[in-house]
Order: structure tokens, then C-alpha cells, then sequence
């Protein structure tokens, strides 16, 4: 499981070693680590200054921690936002004895976060009832290298299907075919990586060219920049999403997005082809500062 944690303030090291046990790679402004049960747990070493590492966090996450801090402020409401227009369903709220809940309830009490459960940072019991099924492999490319003697390296998140060894995928947004020459998970060789692993794929008939021009891994093979969408604004977003370059991560890939009136149907235009997966993708507005909400809303791929 990779678990988005969302704070409106930096978690106090002290309170933190009872979420995460090991540091592991920052990717994006994203830290990513282990809890004590080896679930993934991704925070954002950047926000508020930015809102992209929290698309990106929650574009390959699915599930959230929520931390309630000591006062309830417009951040809070911020990510609440952030959850509510992204395709998770299931968190937990951790608390410990300073946090708000009263505020939290009050503020929040009709909105996703608003019904998950709440358990104790010192006492976390993860409480899921459904896991993502998709009928598709995706390995996001998060980083690349050439290794002597290995040849081309990926690290990224299997965010769809197994993805084995010896296996044939297409680069994306390329569509080039190539296969899996290794396949590592935490420094150990494996012959297979299951959905939410972060690992590490050497890569056969990939240069380094094809490594910096295409940010996945996956079985789908078609690709496009324009697509119809359903768009679904945020009520406190006021200002004209048609006029603005909007952002959005798709499974992990930072986007940027133009949205376009066609007749009575609405187009995004992304600035890189993407796979037409059929999903709900948290949109945002980089233009605005902090303290103005920058959450757009969602849209739907159709």
C-alpha cells in the first residue's frame, strides 16, 4: 500500500517515528519511507510553498493519513480539498492529545476526511476495505540513470499490475517496446514487483535519450494529448478555468493542462500524450499564491 501523509504544518521528528521507520528517497519534493509494516508513506517536503508534490503524492497513493494538528487553519482546508477531488476513499485521521478534533469535525464533517476514522499517532491500525484492481501494468519513471555493466536503470512505483521479469512494455509516451532486464526492491533482487512497490528496472533496448523523453512503463498502447473530459469545479475555486494553464499529476507525471469548450463537451489539452486510462485527476492552479485556494477541482477521462 503507498499512503499519502498530509499535514498543514511539518510533523515534529518525535511524533514522526511513530509513523514512518526508515527514510528512504526524495523524489519531486516528496519524502518517501516505510512504516513499521512496510506500507510506502509519501509527505511533501515543500508544501504549502507548492501544491504539486501533493498532486503528485496522491495521483500514486491510495490511502490517507491525515494529521490534525493544534489549530485548524485555510491549509488544512486546502488538502481537505486535495482529498475530496482526488479518486481515494480511505484514511485515517491521526491525532495525539493537542490536536483540534472539535474544529476538525465542525469544519470537515461532510467531506471525505470528515469520515474516515481516527485513531492515535502512538497506536495507528490501518482499517481498508477495498484495494485497486486495474487491468493494465504502469511503472512510473521517476528517476533514470545508466549503470556500467547494467545498461538503463528506472526507478518508479508499480501502480498498476505484477510487473515480472523478461517482460515486454512500451515506453510512454514513445510507445517504443522494450523489456525487463532486472527487477530490484529495496537493494534485493526479484523476479517479480507487485502493485504499489517501488522499485528499481534495468531496462533492454532503452538509451538514454529514450530515458529522458518518456516517463513510464506500461501494456497500454495508445496515446493522446487531447481528451473529453467530465469537470468537476471546487465551489470555493472563483477563478475561470478556461483562461488559466491549470496543472495535474497523472500517476505521478506532473502535467501541465489546457481545458477547452468544444460544443457542449469539455477537452483537456496536456502538454505530453498520455495513456487514455479512464480515472479522476485532482486539478490545480500553480498560478495563485499561498492562502488563496488552488484547488481547481477534479476531471473525469472519458
Amino acid at each position: 500500500m503507498i499512503i499519502a501523509l498530509l499535514s498543514a504544518k511539518p510533523i515534529e521528528e518525535e511524533k514522526m517515528k511513530h509513523i514512518i521507520s526508515k527514510k528512504l528517497d526524495i523524489i519531486n519534493n516528496v519524502q518517501i519511507a516505510l512504516d513499521k509494516t512496510g506500507n510506502l508513506i509519501l509527505y511533501s517536503i515543500d508544501f504549502p510553498k507548492s501544491l504539486l508534490s501533493i498532486l503528485y503524492i496522491l495521483s500514486v497513493s491510495d490511502y490517507v493519513y491525515f494529521f490534525v494538528g493544534s489549530e485548524i487553519n485555510a491549509l488544512d482546508a486546502e488538502l481537505a480539498l486535495c482529498v475530496e477531488n482526488s479518486d481515494i476513499d480511505e484514511g485515517l485521521i491521526l491525532k495525539d492529545d493537542f490536536s483540534d478534533i472539535t474544529s476538525f469535525d465542525r469544519f470537515f464533517d461532510k467531506y471525505k476526511i470528515g469520515k474516515f476514522k481516527k485513531s492515535d499517532l502512538i497506536s495507528i491500525a490501518i482499517e481498508r476495505t477495498k484495494q485497486k484492481e486495474r487491468d493494465f501494468k504502469y511503472v512510473s519513471i521517476d528517476k533514470h540513470f545508466i549503470v556500467k555493466g547494467i545498461g538503463s536503470v528506472i526507478i518508479g512505483f508499480v501502480l498498476g499490475q505484477q510487473i515480472k521479469k523478461g517482460e515486454k512494455l512500451l515506453l510512454l509516451p514513445s510507445l517504443k517496446q522494450c523489456s525487463v532486464k532486472s527487477i530490484q526492491i529495496m537493494d534485493v533482487d526479484n523476479d517479480s514487483a507487485e502493485a504499489d512497490s517501488h522499485v528499481g528496472l534495468a531496462l533492454n533496448n532503452v538509451s538514454e535519450q529514450d530515458l529522458s523523453n518518456n516517463y513510464a512503463l506500461s501494456s497500454i498502447n495508445k496515446v493522446n494529448d487531447t481528451i473529453e473530459i467530465e469537470l468537476t469545479l471546487s465551489p470555493f475555486y472563483k477563478e475561470d478555468p478556461f483562461s488559466k494553464q491549470l496543472s495535474c499529476s497523472f500517476f505521478g507525471e506532473p502535467l501541465s493542462l489546457n481545458l477547452l469548450k468544444d460544443g457542449s463537451t469539455v477537452k483537456a489539452h496536456f502538454n505530453r500524450k498520455i495513456a487514455e486510462i479512464k480515472g479522476t485527476y485532482l486539478l490545480a492552479d500553480p498560478s495563485l499564491s499561498i492562502g488563496r485556494n488552488r484547488v481547481v477541482g477534479r476531471i473525469k477521462l472519458l
